[in-house]
């Protein structure tokens, strides 16, 4: 086989079954994942749960925004999706970043820039998300908490998980959304993807 025919199929088979792993850049251990496929979520995923249409957009569908999100967020923690906040939230986020949660995070003014534009463009109060919307409607008139995880109507989404499970090893906290959901990174949040680790 030529090394062009060689090329082109493996590029067929990254775009027609990404579950291979040759579409992905962020697969956790033994977690088949495909948060980066090509395909949209929502022709698979989403056909049978219409009342999460339309999706929450995924972190490479940010433009330049999403990757410096990505390289400047997600380094630490999973690059959540802005979708799961309001504007004020990420305002205040922003504005806190001498005390991110116990760390200094250091921007550049044109990072801070980028990714202002971003919490302003796709925060869950603009956002077309049917979960966007179910985060807004859960939330207060000037209601802007600080962790996705305070977020009443993704708190009580939670709340039958037993401490005794949030504790272990592999989830940490319920900040942790990849331990659990195997999609997070795609902003799929669907049963289906749910896999509670040991």
């Amino acid at each position: 086989m030529s090394l062009i025919k060689s090329i082109v199929l493996t590029g067929m088979v990254a775009v027609l079954f990404p579950l291979s792993g040759l579409a992905n850049d962020r697969l956790v251990a033994n977690r088949p994942s495909h948060s980066h496929s090509p395909l949209p979520c929502g022709k698979c995923h989403l056909r049978d749960q219409p009342e999460l249409l339309p999706k929450m957009k995924r972190t490479d569908e940010l433009g330049a925004g999403g990757v410096t999100y990505v390289d400047e967020c997600g380094t630490c923690h999973m690059p959540y999706q802005i979708e799961l906040l309001p504007k004020a939230s990420w305002a205040k986020i922003m504005a806190g970043l001498k005390d991110h949660f116990g760390e200094e995070v250091s921007l550049s003014s044109g990072q801070t820039k980028v990714l202002n534009r971003i919490f302003t463009k796709d925060a869950a109060d603009v956002s077309k998300a049917a979960r966007a919307k179910m985060v807004m409607n859960s939330l207060a008139a000037n209601e802007a908490p600080l962790r996705i995880m305070d977020v009443p109507y993704i708190k009580n989404k939670h709340q039958a998980i037993k401490p005794e499970v949030i504790a272990r090893k592999s989830v940490r906290s319920l900040a942790n959304c990849e331990a659990c959901h195997i999609s997070a990174q795609g902003g799929l949040y669907i049963q289906k993807h749910i896999q509670v680790p040991e």
